[in-house]
């Protein structure tokens, strides 16, 4: 293990302007609409302070949220990134990129992964806010345009789509919508959701073995995926079949038979069983505290406001982490795709 993650996560705000059905922090189960979750804010200095010391070991920066675009501070904070030679990239739902696209392209960021779900209608719908896909066409519109005028790149751009209950009918509508916003690739990712057991049994390992709460995995908390395995996988070879020129990543390289496992019983065993993030990714929360797991930030491991981001890497509670999930893998690392960043 190097003595800094290869991957460092910046969760720059928990805040949204939209409510998606199917996620964590806000969606209809969101743990963040739980005031008690919610947190203070870092300022612009302590990011740039975390930016400054990554600059030496050259991590890959992943930005992210809630949505990223809404810190009040994100343009600094990007250019400080690019100034300083890391490579950039940022998990957005896209609304604001008009925005701010002549400073997207003025600073180079490099890649954006942005959240789509299917045709206009499906997508606004599990969004919960209307004109939300025409937003994200509007700004990647405006986004190629500022290229052209400053004679600079756009960023590079993925479409990612989380298959969910409300969405996953809409998939072979998918190339389509990413035709007309003019994406090259696309990624497809299944949700993730949580029985009240799985949930339960996690909480209990979280408090004895790791001496902490645990109450993230109750944004995901489903009884059931809602999903269909057979129908969706006669909708996934109806999607294939009309990428034509798209491109489809494989970032979660799922099998259909692990797709049925995953939608058909949220403790079944599907794809990777194993988990390498603790030894190569570290995030970092909005108040500053750091770990591991970006969506379940349960385990703390430490705070920037209090050590530096190399100090927290290697640090006992850390490696305490790293000890337990060389052990196995926790509850509701069955239904999590931190795995396979």
């Amino acid at each position: 293990m190097s003595d800094f993650p290869a991957i460092l996560s910046l969760t720059v705000t928990n805040r949204c302007n939209l409510r998606c059905e199917m996620c964590g922090q806000w969606g209809a189960a969101g743990y963040m609409k739980e005031p008690a979750a919610r947190t203070s804010e870092l300022p612009l200095a302590a990011w740039l302070r975390v930016i400054d010391e990554a600059a030496g070991h050259h991590p890959n920066l992943l930005v992210r949220g809630g949505e990223p675009f809404l810190f009040a501070d994100i343009i600094p904070l990007l250019a400080r990134a690019k100034e300083r030679g890391l490579a950039v990239s940022i998990d957005t739902n896209g609304t604001l990129l008009e925005r701010f696209a002549a400073d997207i392209v003025r600073i180079g960021v490099d890649h954006l992964s942005i959240s789509v779900d299917g045709d206009e209608k499906t997508h606004d719908s599990v969004r919960g806010v209307k004109g939300s896909f025409a937003r994200i066409e509007s700004g990647l519109a405006k986004l190629r345009k500022e290229a052209g005028r400053q004679g600079r790149p756009s960023p590079g751009a993925v479409l990612v789509f989380i298959i969910s209950k409300k969405s996953y009918k809409a998939l072979p509508e998918l190339p389509d919508a990413a035709r007309r916003l003019g994406l090259k690739d696309i990624v497809i990712v299944p949700y993730y959701y949580f029985d009240s057991a799985t949930g339960a049994e996690y909480e209990k390992i979280m408090r004895e073995e790791l001496g902490c709460a645990a109450n993230s995995w109750k944004g995901f908390h489903r009884e059931g995926s809602g999903v269909d395995p057979e129908e969706f996988v006669t909708l996934l070879h109806e999607f294939k079949a009309r990428l034509g020129d798209r491109n489809l990543i494989p970032w979660m390289e799922l099998s259909e038979q692990d797709y049925r496992a995953w939608f058909g019983d949220c403790r079944t065993p599907a794809g990777k069983q194993e988990c390498g993030s603790p030894r190569r990714l570290l995030d970092i929360q909005p108040n500053g505290d750091a770990n591991f797991c970006i969506d379940f930030p349960d385990f703390v491991v430490g705070n920037i406001n209090e050590h530096s981001v190399a100090e927290i890497w290697r640090s006992d509670r850390a490696e305490h982490f790293r000890r337990r999930i060389q052990k196995g893998l926790l509850p509701i690392c069955a239904r999590c795709g931190v795995k396979y960043v």
